[in-house]
């Protein structure tokens, strides 16, 4: 019997590399892969904080690292490892839909989702929707509502993302090293969509009155100098997976 990581690659390649006949079929399978990464724990992808804090050598230790689990033109699954006291700088999802969740320690997310002022400036999606800005110049500033802030640990269930809901976030490690199971489609720089690598942002601070009080304004930066990241080997069960048996799962 397939493990519950390989069952869900299948079901991601399921949902994102087919295109549904209605948007319906497509939340639903959505909603599907959502509750299959909420069963997901660290002994699913045998991973161990222990383990890999123990295999660290030298002082020169990176904030953030990831394991890649599956990518291919219509997904990337990987593990995100944030040290104690890091995290993963601000950041966009062009296009994209994603899942999160936590295997390991706790997180917390503080989201942003666009306004639809911003429509001025994307361009129009496959589905004739306009998503997203494509003009990334440090000198663009988006409006956008600012949400809740949420800590998750790996018993909460799994968050997620769309082209139009959360789709800039900051992820922080909380007392300690944390890590989570990250799946995004389309994965970045795919040409569905022209250029979409990651872009960074911050808040603009100012005194300008806002007409809603969790609107705020960001601009986009370089990326942060203090964030990089190294990459470990993933150790889980093998992905046995074909495209041709898609059907199977």
């Amino acid at each position: 019997m397939a493990s519950l990581i390989e069952r869900v690659v299948r079901h991601a390649l399921r949902t994102f590399s087919q295109r549904p006949t209605t948007m319906l079929i497509f939340e639903e399978n959505f909603a599907k892969l959502k509750a299959m990464a909420d069963q997901l724990t660290a002994a699913d992808v045998n991973f161990s904080l222990d383990n890999l804090q123990a295999a660290e050598l030298g002082d020169c230790k990176p904030p953030v690292i990831y394991i890649s689990v599956y990518e291919d033109s219509y997904v990337t699954i990987g593990i995100f490892i944030v040290k104690s006291g890091a995290k993963l700088p601000l950041h966009d999802h062009p296009h994209m839909y994603g899942i999160l969740k936590v295997i390991a320690g706790t997180v917390k997310i503080q989201s942003y989702t666009l306004l639809p002022k911003n429509t001025d400036s994307v361009s129009p999606s496959a589905s004739g929707k306009r998503l997203f800005p494509q003009n990334t110049s440090k000198n663009l500033t988006l409006s956008a509502i600012k949400m809740p802030e949420v800590i998750v640990t790996e018993n909460n269930d799994s968050c997620f993302l769309t082209p139009t809901e959360r789709n800039l976030h900051e992820i922080c490690s909380v007392d300690g090293t944390a890590a989570f199971l990250d799946i995004l489609s389309p994965p970045y720089d795919t040409s569905d969509f022209g250029e979409r690598s990651c872009h960074y942002f911050k808040e603009q601070n100012d005194e300008t009155p806002r007409h809603v009080t969790n609107e705020t304004r960001l601009i986009h930066i370089s990326s942060p100098p203090e964030y990089w990241n190294d990459v470990a080997v993933y150790e889980g069960p093998a992905i046995r997976y074909l495209l041709c048996v898609m059907c199977m799962i």
